[in-house]
């Protein structure tokens, strides 16, 4: 903000300030009046009222949006916890369901009260017995039920009806139960003591009002409870009863489901316990009917068997492809041909591979012999004969041997494909196993899972004693009490205490229909004032020429010197003075003009036109006297009709008339133009007071024969609507060179008066 303006803001704001200081300080002493009765009401008010206290409670929400992480086995062992959430657990603890348990478990619907001298007070820890209905819903509003107690029967007496405590008794209010009170001192005053009887329901409205359930922050999952009550001690058993209903309706919930949870598992466990043992029933007949113990080992086995059958066969057919290759080699050999006999590879026999050794060795001894000794050689006849001795053994063991192993041979071939034949089965038996084993391992797996969670329930449900809220601060009143704050009571009495009289000021002034300010004039139309007299006690109708030095004379004469001696004076020698109603000071004002006009050695006349009131003529005792109407008649002459004032040298005046008969229409006479004319050749200062226009309008045309017009405005008696309309209706337009004279003009205030504009009702400040 550049400088300039700056230091104007500021002007502006000192200078609003300067107004609205000024405008309502001269009224100090109502405001201090106002402020010492605001003052000791709040002090009675602060001594009769039964002061409130708040009581504080706070728990934490394990909220799952909001950062709380459990480790994976608590939160295993904690299986029916619900999700929740801050915003949902504050409506549910303010719930009716949850309020009406508080209300029912407290007795709040029965006030136990005592009367005191002055007032009445909770005697929530002075009595010694409280109310318990069995059927709280249906209570009528009771004003007051007098009880006494008697200590030594233990007993309530209510009229004349005497009721044991601890037990249900009929009375004419329901069905009632009288129990200790465990906050009783157990003191021995003499009380009056009365119960309160209120419908649950709207008990439990009103509690639902006086509850504040708030989170502690955006981001905390912290709950803070709070109520205002008389008593403290009510106040903490409220909080720290709704904290314990919330937390039990939290485990039961939890109970519940785990109940629920265990009941379903246990159900189930039976029913697939049921398949599990129909689908073994049914493995086990498959494994009977088909011969199938493990398809997988037998398979495997199967395989291996039929190889190793395969693999025998093939040892065997190359034993008997040996034998006969042997077989083939003796039989056709000679008998004393040369050459090696085949070996009998393979052939497990060591009496075949003996004698083929025998008949080799002796073959070859033979042929060794036989190109060295003749051919009839004893020992070549005796080797010859032993090779043909050797031969049908040998071919007689080949040939057993052989037969044996074709029947081991066949045999070894019907087993192979014995297995062959069952391998071949395999897969079809496979998959019908696999297709029972399967369901087997559903249900084995569901049945197992549902024994783990059946363990996990039973863990669980060990655990719903103890709810999700944690209890932070069990509910504490506040030590000083929160209503009425002493302070605020004071400073609230001192607030409204002056602004009651800043209102009444406003009030008073504001909707005022008479016009109180000059400014208000100014508003009203462009007419300008002339000059502000200021009201005078001594109501003296001659005060300039009794009292001199006075303000208000001084004002007159600074009203004169205006209008006849300004420097921007027009020759202004004739001045018509009228108002909108009577009583607004045409008189006073003409008067008081023309005796300080006198004052100056000036010759004078003062004409009294008002022929409803003719207040001139009665000022000055001429009531009676002849006058304008005699003149306007033409019966009189105009020196006969002028009385020279014997006080004021130089002050003629000119009354209404004897017979006070005329009308306002001879105003409109030529006569009334020449007599001005008349009195201008004889005076210096002609000073006319004519009618109000309340009483004829027709003032306004009489005033062309003046050079100003004065139209005179009572501060607090002219009407804003009667000036209004008179300019509406251009009757001040019609008034030649028209001025406003504000008159009795009284200071703002009772204590430092002020005068000023908007300050005080006129334009001048003074004391």
């Amino acid at each position: 903000m550049p400088p300039t303006q700056y230091k104007t803001f500021k002007a502006k704001e000192d200078d609003l300030f300067k107004q609205l200081l000024q405008k309502y300080l001269p009224f100090w002493p109502l405001y201090l009046l106002l402020v010492i009765l605001f003052l000791a009401a709040a002090y009675i008010y602060g001594k009769i009222t039964i002061p409130v206290y708040e009581a504080y409670s706070s728990v934490v929400i394990k909220d799952e949006s909001k950062g709380l992480n459990e480790s994976e086995m608590l939160q295993d062992l904690n299986l029916f916890r619900g999700k929740k959430l801050v915003e949902n657990e504050i409506e549910i603890l303010r719930s009716h369901s949850f309020i009406s348990d508080v209300v029912n478990n407290l007795g709040l619907y029965a006030d136990v009260m005592e009367e005191k001298k002055v007032q009445k007070a909770p005697a929530y820890l002075t009595s010694p017995i409280k109310l318990r209905f069995k059927d709280p819903t249906r209570i009528k509003k009771v004003e007051k039920i007098p009880f006494t107690f008697n200590r030594d029967a233990r007993s309530v007496t209510i009229g004349k009806d005497n009721f044991p405590i601890n037990q249900w008794v009929t009375t004419k209010w329901g069905e009632i139960s009288f129990i200790p009170n465990y906050k009783y001192n157990g003191d021995t005053v003499t009380r009056n003591l009365y119960f309160l009887l209120y419908p649950s329901q709207a008990v439990q409205a009103s509690l639902m009002n006086r509850i504040k359930v708030v989170p502690a922050s955006k981001l905390a999952t912290v709950i803070n409870i709070s109520i205002k009550d008389q008593v403290p001690d009510r106040a903490e058993d409220i909080l720290n009863e709704l904290v314990k209903v919330y937390t039990e309706a939290e485990i039961e919930d939890k109970n519940q489901r785990a109940a629920s949870t265990v009941a379903m598992v246990e159900n189930r466990i039976r029913s697939v316990a049921g398949q599990l043992d129909s689908v073994e029933n049914e493995i086990q007949r498959y494994r009977t009917n088909t011969g199938v113990i493990d398809i997988s080992t037998q398979g495997r086995q199967y395989l291996e068997n039929v190889g190793q059958y395969d693999q025998q066969l093939e040892q065997i057919k190359n034993q008997i492809a040996v034998l006969n290759e042997v077989e083939k080699f003796i039989v056709q050999k000679e008998s004393t041909s040369s050459g090696i006999i085949p070996s009998a590879v393979g052939v497990n026999d060591p009496a075949l591979n003996q004698m083929l050794d025998k008949l080799n060795n002796t073959q070859l001894q033979f042929e060794k012999l036989k190109r060295t000794t003749g051919e009839n050689s004893p020992i070549l006849v005796n080797l010859k004969e032993e090779i043909e001795t050797l031969k049908p053994g040998i071919l007689e063991n080949i040939r057993n041997q052989k037969i044996n192993l074709n029947i081991t041979r066949n045999s070894i071939a019907s087993t192979g494909n014995r297995y062959s034949a069952m391998l071949s089965t395999i897969p079809q038996k496979e998959k019908q196993l696999i297709e029972i084993s399967r369901q087997q391992a559903i249900k084995n797996q569901l049945y197992a899972f549902l024994l783990e969670k059946r363990e996990e329930a039973a863990l669980s449900f060990t655990s719903t004693n103890k709810g999700d809220t944690r209890i932070i601060d069990k509910a504490y009143s506040s030590v000083q009490p929160v209503s009425p704050n002493k302070f605020l009571l004071y400073l609230a009495a001192l607030v409204v205490a002056l602004g009651a009289g800043i209102v009444w000021v406003s009030l008073k002034e504001g909707l005022n229909k008479k016009i109180l300010f000059r400014s208000e004039l100014e508003k009203l139309s462009p007419i300008p004032v002339e000059g502000e007299i200021l009201y005078d006690s001594s109501k003296d109708p001659f005060i300039v020429r009794n009292e001199v030095g006075s303000r208000v004379s001084g004002q007159l004469k600074s009203l004169r010197n205006k209008l006849f001696f300004g420097a921007n004076n027009k020759q202004v020698k004739k001045v018509i003075i009228t108002s909108a109603s009577r009583g607004e000071g045409k008189a006073y004002i003409g008067s008081n003009l023309a005796i300080s006009l006198a004052m100056t050695n000036a010759r004078v006349v003062l004409v009294d036109l008002d022929f409803y009131s003719h207040e001139i003529s009665s000022l000055y005792e001429l009531d009676s006297a002849k006058g304008m109407v005699e003149y306007l008649r033409g019966g009189a002459s105009l020196g006969a009709l002028l009385h020279t004032d014997k006080t004021t040298s130089g002050l003629s005046i000119l009354p209404v008339g004897a017979t006070n008969d005329g009308t306002a229409e001879w105003l409109m006479s030529g006569k009334l133009e020449g007599l001005i004319k008349e009195l201008d050749a004889s005076f210096d200062y002609i000073v006319i007071v004519g009618p109000a226009f309340s009483d004829d309008v027709n003032i306004q045309a009489l005033s062309h024969i003046a050079d100003a017009s004065l139209f005179v405005i009572r501060q607090g008696v002219t009407s804003k609507a009667d000036l209004t309309m008179l300019l509406y209706n251009g009757h001040m337009e019609a008034l030649k060179n028209p001025g406003y004279v504000f008159n009795a003009v009284k200071g703002r205030g009772w204590g430092i008066r002020m005068f000023g504009n908007g300050y005080g009702y006129g334009n001048n400040p003074g004391k």
